[in-house]
């Protein structure tokens, strides 16, 4: 029997246009440098094809300093600003959410982010598990949603293009997956070539 899902969500506004957010998102390897929990990211796969990358995790459970291992699998979708993720491997029965993001005006872009998690096991255990592990989970949120928000409004994001060609995307892969020109030359890669 599994435990009782819980949901953590939260919406930020960043003063920093939306390439600069989805620069930062895009790029899960940068995460240690403004997620406290996180110590080290490693790029496992990338199936550029399918839109789909899986990243390792390595992360301290505070209090407790236990060191654990996280592998989710993101499906990123450029066209529409939005990621999906669910863990392959790790300690949750079930770790799932998103992220969108939204473009509010000129210079000024917003992150939603949702995270959906269980534990298997005895339904009562569980429950008790999740409660005491839904802080965590809402400190990680937001301490991601922050870090890209500070990183994003002091400069400090990798050109989407950059980014994109450190994946091995091209323009002509985005075209393919729905992404107009229109959206390449908002987002500044309409001569994105690779690194």
């Amino acid at each position: 029997m599994g435990g009782e899902v819980t949901v953590v969500r939260r919406r930020v506004e960043i003063a920093a246009p939306i390439e600069s957010v989805l620069s930062l998102t895009l790029d899960a390897e940068r995460y240690p440098e403004f997620a406290p929990s996180i110590d080290a990211t490693k790029l496992l796969w990338h199936d550029q094809t399918n839109r789909k990358y899986l990243i390792r995790f390595e992360s301290i459970i505070p209090v407790i300093r236990m060191p654990t291992v996280s592998e989710q699998e993101v499906e990123y979708d450029i066209a529409n600003a939005a990621f999906n993720f669910r863990e392959t491997k790790g300690s949750f029965g079930r770790f799932e959410g998103y992220r969108k993001l939204y473009s509010l005006s000129a210079g000024h872009s917003a992150i939603e982010s949702e995270v959906r998690y269980s534990f298997g096991g005895n339904r009562a255990i569980a429950a008790l598990v999740n409660k005491a592990t839904e802080g965590l989970v809402k400190s990680n949120l937001e301490h991601i949603q922050e870090g890209i928000k500070r990183l994003a409004e002091n400069g400090k994001a990798e050109s989407l293009s950059r980014v994109l060609a450190k994946l091995q995307v091209t323009a002509d892969m985005l075209v393919k997956q729905g992404v107009t020109q229109q959206i390449l030359e908002q987002y500044g890669i309409g001569q994105l070539q690779l690194a």
